[in-house]
């Protein structure tokens, strides 16, 4: 019995430890990617910017519908390097645009979000349709994960 209790508490430890390493896990992602892949790398850079100590900027290109990464380390030549390795969105999913506060309607095709080294990001509202369904990532500057709610909202119905 004393071996029994021993065992159960060891388990029991370890998933105490290992908890935070299953929050990032997505168990209900949709197969085909999309709006959980963008999610994630929302996450992970929120993450990466302070464990790094570099600011990443997250590109959002309504025109070609493409997204990619860059960091403030990078020059014109890598800058460029990474968005031709760039990646489309699928064919189900779409960018609308992106809404910061102060700026609801923009003429903008290229989008740019900023994770600061800080621990902090810019306040910001992707609006995305999949499928004809309405989505919308709430990004909050001092929030670790990215909120998805499942229609459009817009800063003017949050004030």
């Amino acid at each position: 019995m004393i071996e029994l209790i021993v065992v159960i508490s060891i388990v029991g430890t370890l998933l105490l430890f290992s908890f935070p390493l299953f929050s990032d896990l997505n168990l209900f992602s949709d197969s085909k990617g999309g709006v959980g892949d963008i999610v994630r790398l929302i996450n992970d850079l929120k993450k990466r910017a302070v464990e790094q100590n570099i600011d990443f900027l997250l590109h959002l290109d309504t025109g070609s519908g493409m997204i990619w990464v860059a960091d403030d380390t990078m020059d014109d030549e890598a800058r460029e390097a990474a968005e031709e390795r760039g990646v489309h969105f699928p064919e189900n999913l779409s960018l609308l645009d992106v809404e910061f506060p102060g700026f609801r309607q923009s003429d903008a095709v290229n989008y740019q979000i900023r994770f600061r080294s800080e621990g902090y990001s810019d306040f910001a509202l992707i609006h995305l349709t999949k499928e004809e369904k309405n989505i919308t990532l709430k990004i909050e500057p001092f929030l670790s994960h990215v909120q998805l709610i499942e229609r459009h909202i817009y800063f003017d119905d949050c004030i």
